[in-house]
């Protein structure tokens, strides 16, 4: 099978430090973590996690191209323990020989399958080619971003025992990202931009870091960025709330926390206060996508304690349960080079049902017509 790829020059050189040597890094390295404490240390775990190294090294050895798609294998390893905060990554230098290339044939019009196709992801666009039963390549056709040349592998989606899909996608800077249990449907692979239609209602673009717009006569908006707690971000968001809480007199709030990828909830706390006194909100919808993360995600669900809240669009990020605190565990492996940033924070346990799973919304927005105005018509059924 190796000879569909393209020659092999990207790791490994030395038979002493190869992925697994990797894993065995990472296998010691992540028992500083806040997680591994309570999830695995705690309940007395050590010998089931020691199981599940012995899978994933069983699944490096199997995979012929493992050394490229070896930093999603220490983030599966890492993904027993449910804790998105604990992170292991490495930005390639070169593309060109860190990513590997599909040397056969494409014929984009053969499709095998509704999960094989034609996707897009903004300027970028690969094709899904299905391989065998339970494994599919996404192979790129073009991209705006130097280094993807076309035939250069973008991701792979492997079907697990269990039925479930896992996805190792390549980001456009080559750092690589492992996810499970993500659902392919309606034409999008699901905590990803891929999609074959070509359209992006489930994202935004915020202009200014805090937003505030009259929809209609019924609706208010309201937009938040980012959460970040530095000086001028609070001054900011303060003097925002200043000139525009009080002027909320409509129906219907919108809240839209979509791309929001945390920092402090402390920054939102105006905000939540204000919204319990007001008494003309009927209805405040919370919106939120899967790059929605870690601290807007706690407010999110601070926001769902008031009876009036919907959190609508699809599910979150999951980064909840678990924190870096003043600061995280951070390391380098010997082995490869992999950057490491483990949490050293436990949030709630309360949050734990979250984690990885992120919210799920009260309302499941589609990927077919802009989500404000999927809201809008909503809001007027009986």
């Amino acid at each position: 099978m190796l000879f569909f790829f393209g020659s092999f020059t990207a790791f490994g050189q030395h038979s002493d430090c190869n992925c697994i040597s990797a894993l065995e890094e990472i296998s010691a390295l992540i028992q500083h973590s806040k997680s591994y404490k309570i999830q695995i240390k705690k309940e007395n775990r050590e010998q089931e996690f020691q199981q599940w190294k012995e899978k994933i090294i069983t699944e490096i050895k199997q995979d012929e191209l493992s050394e490229y798609f070896c930093a999603g294998y220490l983030q599966k390893y890492a993904s027993f323990i449910k804790d998105r905060h604990n992170q292991i990554y490495k930005v390639p230098e070169d593309l060109a020989e860190n990513i590997p290339t599909y040397k056969k044939s494409i014929d984009t019009t053969k499709i095998e399958d509704n999960i094989s196709g034609i996707y897009h992801a903004g300027r970028d666009q690969i094709f899904l080619k299905k391989e065998n039963d339970s494994l599919w390549l996404g192979i790129t056709l073009k991209s705006a971003s130097e280094g993807w040349k076309k035939g250069k592998m973008r991701l792979k989606i492997n079907k697990t025992e269990d039925g479930s899909f896992e996805i190792f996608e390549f980001f456009a800077n080559g750092i690589l990202s492992y996810q499970n249990n993500i659902k392919i449907e309606n034409g999008r692979i699901q905590g990803t931009f891929w999609n074959k239609a070509n359209q992006y209602f489930f994202h935004v673009n915020h202009e200014q870091n805090f937003n505030f717009r009259s929809i209609n006569a019924d609706f208010d908006y309201i937009g938040i960025k980012t959460l970040s707690r530095t000086r001028n971000l609070m001054k900011e968001a303060q003097v925002f709330y200043e000139d525009h809480l009080e002027k909320l007199s409509k129906e219907n709030l919108i809240i839209d926390l979509r791309n929001n990828a945390g920092g402090a909830i402390k920054q939102a706390e105006p905000l939540i206060k204000s919204l319990q006194k007001n008494e003309n909100i009927r209805h405040i919808f919370v919106l939120i996508n899967f790059k929605t993360a870690s601290a807007a995600e706690l407010v999110a669900l601070q926001l769902k304690k008031d009876k009036r809240s919907i959190i609508a669009g699809e599910n979150s990020r999951g980064m909840l349960e678990y924190g870096y605190g003043n600061k995280s565990f951070s390391a380098k492996t010997d082995c490869l080079g992999f950057n490491v940033s483990f949490s050293t924070k436990h949030e709630n346990n309360n949050l734990h049902q979250y984690e990885t799973k992120g919210i799920t919304p009260d309302l499941y927005l589609q990927n077919t017509s802009n989500w404000i105005d999927q809201i809008v018509e909503f809001s007027k059924l009986p």
